[in-house]
C-alpha cells in the first residue's frame, strides 16, 4: 500500500474517539479473516483440482525453448549435465 494512503488513514483514525477506533479494528480483523478464508478456499480448490488432463501448452511458432539436460542426484538435487553455461568461458 502506498505510504501516503497509510498516512492519510492514520490521520483519520487519530481523529476518531476510542470506541470508533475499536470498531475500525474489528472491521479490519473481519476483512483479514474474510481474505484468509477466500485464499484458503482458492488454495483448496487448486490443490484438489484435476490436473492430469491439461491441454497441451502452446509454445508459439518457435516451439519450446532450448534447455540443457539435467539429472537428479539423491541428497544433492538437480544437476545440469555438462556444467553451467558460465563455466564454459
Amino acid at each position: 500500500m502506498d505510504n501516503a494512503v497509510r498516512k492519510k488513514a492514520k490521520e483519520y483514525i487519530d481523529r476518531l474517539p476510542e470506541d470508533k477506533v475499536k470498531e475500525i479494528i474489528d472491521f479490519i480483523e473481519y476483512l483479514n479473516e474474510k481474505n484468509k478464508k477466500e485464499m484458503e478456499k482458492e488454495d483448496k480448490e487448486w490443490l484438489n483440482a484435476e490436473l492430469t488432463e491439461l491441454p497441451e501448452y502452446d509454445w508459439g511458432t518457435e516451439g519450446p525453448p532450448q534447455g540443457r539436460p539435467v539429472k537428479y542426484i539423491e541428497g544433492v538435487g538437480l544437476i545440469i549435465e555438462g556444467g553451467r553455461p558460465d563455466d564454459e568461458k
